[in-house]
């Protein structure tokens, strides 16, 4: 995945705003940008000083980082509704779990997803953050998830 285009992040920080409906949605905003900007690879390092960041934060910026996540990919779905899987880890826990946050987006009920992640320690719930940031990537970037699962 590359690093996005000034023109990409620009597409990105503009779904972000119209995503976030709360000011504490809003505040989250520049760090979810910052983590899906950059190249997953390339970018770990910051990213995971972001994502520790998030986690030892008060809970309620980590909450609004989930939610504006899932409402931005919310819309990046097969004609039948379902979440597109890519790869390899189609089937990981974490992946189910971020693919359960981006259908309960579709569906109106964030705190619904956010109760389940809320039940995964610290460790998990980075992990499908790192997910959703890396679905932004891909999404921004213009990488077709189908093209890339049928090119696996």
């Amino acid at each position: 995945m590359p690093d996005l285009t000034e023109q990409q992040a620009n597409d990105l920080a503009l779904a972000a705003e119209a995503a976030a409906v709360l000011p504490s949605q809003r505040a989250v905003i520049p760090t979810l940008c910052r983590m899906a900007s950059v190249d997953p690879a390339t970018g770990r390092k910051a990213n995971t000083a972001l994502l520790l960041d998030l986690l030892r934060g008060e809970e309620g910026k980590l909450r609004a980082a989930f939610e504006v996540a899932g409402r931005v990919l919310a819309g990046d779905t097969r004609p039948d509704g379902q979440v597109v899987t890519v790869g390899n880890a189609a089937h990981d826990p974490m992946m189910m779990l971020a693919h359960d946050v981006i259908q309960l987006s579709m569906r109106g009920e964030p705190e619904q997803a956010w109760a389940q992640v809320r039940q995964h320690p610290p460790a998990r719930q980075a992990a499908v953050l790192s997910v959703l940031t890396s679905f932004l990537n891909y999404h921004f970037a213009g990488l077709d998830p189908l093209v890339l699962a049928a090119t696996e």
